[in-house]
Parts: C-alpha cells; structure tokens; sequence
C-alpha cells in the first residue's frame, strides 16, 4: 500500500508533468501555464470506493495541507464511516444496483440504505449523485423518490453514464448512454414523484425495445 504523501506527491508530479506538453502549444500563453501547474481540486471519485484505502483521512490532510481541496465521492457500503457528504445513488432498487454497481457484499442493500439514511443528520449540505444507465435504471422514478426522502439530501446531481469502452460492465453507446433529453425528463419525473404525483415517464424514451 502507498503512503499518502506518495500519492499525492506522485499525482501532483504527473499533472504537471501533462500541462508541462502544452509549452509552446499556439494559444498556450505563459500565464495560463503557471496557472494549470497551481493544482486546486482533487476529486476523489470515479476510480472505485475510496474510503476503503486505510489512510483516506491522511490522505486528505496531505492534500488539505497543500491547499488542495477535495471533493470524494462514496458508494454508499460504508455507513459507519460516512463522514462524506457526496454519495452515488446508482440505483433505487437491489436488483438493479447489484447490476450496475457489481457490489462486494451480501447485505450491500442494507449497507447502502444505512448510508443514506446516516447523510440525513449530517450538518453540511449534501449531494445525491445519480448516474442513469439506459435499459438499467432509468424506470425506478418512483424508488429514486423514497430513497431522496431517506436522506433528504439538499441537492441531487443527475447525470447520463459515461461510455468507457467495451470493458466497462458490457455497456455499449447505442443501449445504455441516455441522451440529454432523457436526462432532463428523467429529472421531471423525478420532481413529479416528489410531488407525490405519479411520474410521468415516456416509455419509449426508457425502454428502446
């Protein structure tokens, strides 16, 4: 296992080592250079569950340290250690979590609902992020709305699966990348539900077959 300080050491190297390319790239003005060598953010999401790395809490005081905020996302498998406030709801249901997700536990439901019911007492404002995934999670509006009662977070990020390749779980662009307007009426749904209204959902835009 890496310490924290290398990782952070070796991360901030190798983005500089990538803005350090664009040297004498047209448009590419010195200013702009010294600013994208400054690293601001880090996000600590899209690479699997990071609180199960032991050292989650030095790592973010290494980068703290270095004025360096960050921003990390969980699962939701953890509840004992939610201290996070940004948490992926990548489905409303078992079954369709187990599929999308892939978890590593057997009570992986309980662990997640235990996840989100712990962000409702937390202090801070709080994010549900919800990554749809056509054909596979997109006709839980209903359940997505139980599961927002739950946590009562303040704010809810929905967003379309990002296509990866071929690897990533047999996903493919034409099946499973909802297009933005099937986003934006996912979210209407969603509101609908809220409301306490049944959601209105165009099937055809869900369901391809």
């Amino acid at each position: 296992m890496d310490p924290p300080g290398v990782i952070v050491g070796t991360a901030v190297e190798l983005h500089r080592k990538m803005i350090r390319e664009y040297a004498g790239a047209p448009g590419v003005s010195t200013e702009r250079m010294q600013e994208g060598m400054q690293v601001r953010h880090c996000a600590l999401s899209l690479v699997g569950e990071p609180i199960m790395y032991p050292e989650i809490n030095a790592l973010v005081d290494e980068l703290h340290s270095r004025r360096i905020s960050t921003f990390l996302v969980t699962n939701a498998q953890f509840p004992d250690r939610i201290a996070q406030l940004y948490v992926s709801v990548d489905a409303a249901t078992p079954d369709s979590l187990k599929a999308v997700d892939r978890p590593l536990f057997s009570d992986f439901w309980q662990r997640f609902l235990d996840s989100l019911t712990a962000l409702r007492t937390k202090q801070q404002r709080t994010v549900y992020r919800l990554t749809l995934v056509r054909g596979m999670n997109m006709a839980e509006v209903a359940a997505y709305a139980k599961l927002v009662d739950l946590g009562q977070p303040d704010f809810i990020e929905v967003k379309g699966v990002t296509y990866c390749g071929n690897s990533a779980g047999g996903l493919n662009m034409a099946d499973n990348v909802p297009f933005h307007e099937e986003v934006v009426d996912f979210c209407q749904a969603l509101c609908t539900a809220r409301n306490g209204q049944p959601p209105d959902l165009p099937a055809s835009r869900f369901h391809p077959e």
